[in-house]
């Protein structure tokens, strides 16, 4: 599913910022903080819920992703009711119940490690609202040596957003071979848009032509933070943004809608 791709992603740029954030400390502050365990979860109404633990990593090691911790008892509740996570595999606790997860419910998860007490809380946000686009079509003009391109025009997407909440938004080449149309070689485009209700694209959105994806997450606070945490400056990367208490990473919730858009030169 491209939204469960797109999380991986965007998490592994969030965790690279987490580990990094630690060379950035002195020493001490860093073995201290080494007990603290990486946990890792998005949730997302009508899928099965999945929490990964990892040890921190040390500053010699050149591992991104720390060990997994095995054997925990994790646990989450909806306020009503309160599940246990089976170990699936090492560091990777689910509840496969697909509806559990719901729109607008908070979820707190807990469990003890090294004898303290791991908790994290979000709630799920709603859907996108009417979210649209100016065009089902984009193009992107050629640069040609010598010669003046032709005006880019964007397109417009946009959503209701009366209460100011957060989203992101990421534009996805989903072709098999696509035919590339500058040098840069990414096949997806994230764009944290903030509290905003509108977003043109511009011609560095687009590395390919043909099909993509148009994708509006609906977020959290905790989530937009963290993700503010990866384009900030080296003050705060020695403050890693987590909602994790007595730990590190991220626990939140999302939603999203999708749009088409088909690309062209």
């Amino acid at each position: 599913m491209e939204i469960n791709k797109n999380l991986k992603y965007l998490f592994t740029l969030i965790f690279i910022v987490i580990v990094y954030s630690f060379s950035s400390c002195q020493k001490d502050d860093a073995t201290a903080d080494y007990a603290r365990p990486v946990v890792e979860a998005y949730l997302i109404p009508g899928q099965a819920l999945q929490v990964k633990v990892y040890y921190q990593k040390y500053l010699e090691d050149t591992i991104s992703y720390g060990f997994p911790i095995t054997g925990l008892a994790l646990k989450v509740s909806d306020g009503t009711s309160n599940v246990s996570l089976t170990e699936t595999k090492s560091g990777v606790y689910t509840f496969a119940d697909p509806n559990f997860i719901k729109d607008n419910k908070s979820y707190a998860l807990s469990f003890t490690y090294l004898d303290k007490t791991i908790s994290a809380q979000t709630t799920i946000p709603t859907k996108p609202v009417n979210f649209k686009a100016s065009s089902t079509q984009q193009e992107v003009p050629a640069m040609t040596f010598g010669s003046t391109p032709k005006t880019f025009i964007p397109v417009m997407y946009s959503w209701a957003n009366a209460i100011s909440d957060y989203y992101m938004l990421s534009i996805q080449n989903i072709e098999t071979y696509p035919t590339a149309i500058s040098r840069n070689t990414r096949l997806k485009s994230e764009v944290l848009v903030g509290q905003v209700s509108t977003y043109n694209t511009e011609a560095m959105n687009f590395s390919y032509a043909g099909n993509h994806k148009v994708l509006l997450f609906h977020i959290n606070k905790e989530y937009n933070d963290a993700l503010k945490n990866i384009s900030g400056n080296s003050l705060n990367l020695t403050n890693p943004s987590t909602n994790v208490t007595n730990g590190l990473g991220i626990f939140t919730g999302l939603r999203a809608d999708t749009l088409d858009l088909f690309v062209y030169q």
